[in-house]
């Protein structure tokens, strides 16, 4: 039987700080969900289970064939690979090129042995992935979208045993996501599932949740587990507002122990002074109040210590689950009238449909298309990346386009840094409140943006794009991608306040039902 899990499994990076330590795991149900914060080491987690990262201590037990889904496409859009070669069929379609062509050779008969429909197979594979392409067209001409799916198909239709997945949905339409779907729902194995896809984690038997406090396991769906762990949360508060009223509770007791010893002590030095009690008297009240109130003051130290050790504790699994805060600029009013015009704009590449819109100052629109129709195409042509189109496309003010792939971060640089080389203007005391917004503290804002999540990225990336200087019109390719459930709250309901306008790609519903849309372009 397949069977994959951890003991004690620990990490520690080279700095000495440990990101997650004794993590005990275990893949029991068909189709598990994890989630958790950006930069809480999911991604470190997943490279443990798959043997590409050792671990500091502890261990990995597997046993079946396992097959893995990157969340990150960067090797694909980079490559000059082709979907043939890529698909594995490149030498089968060469030796049916070598015989069709007269070719006699027992070698090209061997490589195609009973695929002799194998080019019409794998075309109407890509027809009903709805990817438009020929099977000698690269890799890197297909959207993200598209891409995913190509992934994900090879990964269902493979002989593993278990399927460990990150991030599957990111960059699928709703047709894509449905057909996801029903792909776990028909595949045989065990698939671990780690996704901040609210819909999608709606569909799992149980869910981990990995913090900086460890590893929980909840049984049921991502409602179930919401619910659960709201509750978590709140008997934790009502935990520390009890603590903290015995705290003040206990302090106020000792003071009133103190000013009663104060008076006993006061009285017993009086009637010293009178003469009315005998000293040897005096001497052996004052010797059994002292043991007495000695004992007494520090039982209460023993009580207020293990009190504030108890409340301290709580304090630091609370300050793990406290929530995030995204602040973005304000634009300021832009007295024209028409911030974009689009007349009759025919991309070259996508689906080819003219399209004609303007957009004001006030305005919050949602681009919406299924993968491959162009829309990040569009976006470019906007901030002027191309002109890769027919029509006319009119920017009247200055944009700010974030892609998937955040392409305006330079890796070699900090957080610290890169906040500010991008927003002039922005001082190191609100740079450092802003980081400390979304999770980076002290100096943590001097770690290098190759060690980010690809979350951490891009919440980095929507804060400079939001501080830009002079950038009334913000171009949002997919910002939610890779973002956490808590961050994609933090980001919708920052937009929704946001008094500037922006154009949005994004295909989580509930992410765009939660930013407060008020115009839509279907393309």
């Amino acid at each position: 039987m397949p069977a994959l899990f951890t003991h004690k499994l620990s990490f520690q990076f080279d700095t000495g700080e440990w990101l997650f330590r004794d993590i005990n795991f275990s893949l029991t149900d068909r189709l598990t969900g994890m989630v958790g914060r950006n930069g809480v080491g999911k991604s470190v987690f997943l490279s443990l289970l798959l043997g590409e990262t050792s671990p500091t201590l502890g261990k990995v037990t597997c046993q079946g064939k396992i097959a893995h889904y990157s969340q990150l496409l960067s090797d694909l859009l980079a490559s000059k690979q082709q979907i043939a070669d890529y698909l594995g069929i490149k030498e089968k379609l060469i030796a049916l090129r070598a015989i069709e062509q007269g070719s006699c050779e027992q070698r090209d008969f061997d490589l195609i042995g009973e695929d002799w429909d194998i080019e019409a197979q794998t075309l109407s594979v890509l027809k009903a992935l709805r990817i438009d392409a020929r099977l000698d067209d690269y890799c890197h001409a297909l959207s993200g979208g598209q891409l995913a799916l190509l992934q994900l198909h090879l990964l269902f239709q493979s002989d593993a045993d278990i399927l460990l997945l990150d991030e599957p949905s990111n960059h699928l339409d709703s047709q894509g996501r449905a057909w996801l779907i029903e792909q776990l729902d028909q595949f045989d194995g065990q698939v671990l599932l780690i996704s901040h896809d609210r819909n999608l984690l709606r569909h799992v038997d149980a869910i981990y949740q990995l913090t900086g406090l460890g590893l929980g396991y909840f049984k049921g769906n991502y409602d179930v587990f919401l619910a659960q762990s709201t509750a978590k949360f709140e008997a934790l508060d009502k935990k520390i507002s009890y603590l903290s009223a015995e705290q003040k509770r206990l302090e106020r007791q000792a003071q009133v122990n103190k000013e009663k010893a104060q008076q006993r002590e006061a009285h017993g030095n009086k009637l010293r002074k009178t003469g009315s009690q005998p000293k040897i008297l005096l001497d052996a009240m004052k010797d059994k109040a002292g043991q007495s109130r000695s004992a007494a003051v520090t039982n209460q130290q023993n009580q207020q210590e293990r009190n504030l050790d108890k409340l301290q504790a709580l304090k630091k699994q609370r300050e793990q689950l406290k929530p995030q805060t995204l602040y973005l600029q304000q634009s300021s009013v832009v007295k024209k009238r028409s911030l974009l015009n689009i007349e009759k704009c025919r991309l070259k590449y996508g689906r080819g449909n003219p399209l004609s819109f303007t957009l004001s100052h006030a305005e919050r629109c949602y681009l919406q298309g299924d993968n491959g129709c162009g829309k990040s195409t569009l976006l470019k042509a906007i901030q002027g990346v191309h002109s890769d189109y027919t029509g006319s496309v009119k920017l009247n003010v200055d944009a700010v386009y974030l892609d998937q792939h955040f392409g305006l971060l330079e890796h070699e640089t900090t957080l610290l840094e890169s906040l500010l080389k991008h927003c002039d203007g922005l001082t190191e005391s609100d740079a450092r409140i802003l980081l400390a917004g979304i999770g980076f503290r002290r100096d943590v804002v001097y770690r290098k943006l190759e060690c980010l999540s690809g979350g951490e990225k891009m919440k980095l990336a929507m804060l400079i794009v939001s501080h830009a200087a002079h950038s009334p019109l913000l171009l949002l390719d997919e910002p939610d991608n890779h973002l956490d459930i808590e961050s994609k709250q933090i980001l919708a309901a920052a937009l929704n306040d946001y008094k500037g306008a922006f154009i949005l790609v994004s295909h989580d519903r509930d992410f765009v039902a939660e930013v407060g849309i008020n115009k839509t372009i279907a393309m």
